[in-house]
């Protein structure tokens, strides 16, 4: 591997697992909870996977997705928060904390069942690019 390729690496492992972490955390009200070891230390070893399995390209297309959840929950809270508050007042949902916890792992089985699909998506085209 030349450097050129390893420098690129580093910097694809990086930059997925910060947008793991940030994106996993974002709707823990509290920076420090003991949530937070969820996208932290799973994205380090989704990362870490697919940077040994050379596997970076089906990892970025799932953070990707787990992004495009992350807008969705945002929207979707942002909707809950302003129908269901009383008077105009917005209570934010991720301060209750069975709504961070379901958020944070569910933020993370979707970047993981979206690898999953990228990896088994990207076999069969290879297998069916071998054989034709």
């Amino acid at each position: 591997m030349s450097l050129r390729d390893s420098l690129r690496t580093v910097v694809a492992v990086a930059v997925y697992w910060t947008a793991i972490a940030l994106g996993g955390s974002v709707l823990l009200p509290d920076p420090t909870s003991p949530l937070v070891v969820v996208p932290i230390l799973g994205g380090g070893a989704v990362v870490a996977h697919a940077a040994r399995a050379d596997r970076l390209v089906e990892l970025g297309y799932a953070v990707g997705t787990m992004w495009i959840a992350v807008l969705a929950l945002s929207v979707g809270t942002g909707v809950v928060d302003v129908v269901a508050a009383p008077d105009g007042e917005i209570a934010p949902l991720a301060d209750y904390p069975g709504i961070a916890a379901i958020g944070t792992v569910g933020l993370f089985v979707v970047l993981l069942v979206a690898y999953a699909a990228f990896l088994r998506r990207s076999d069969e085209r290879d297998d069916s690019a071998g054989s034709g």
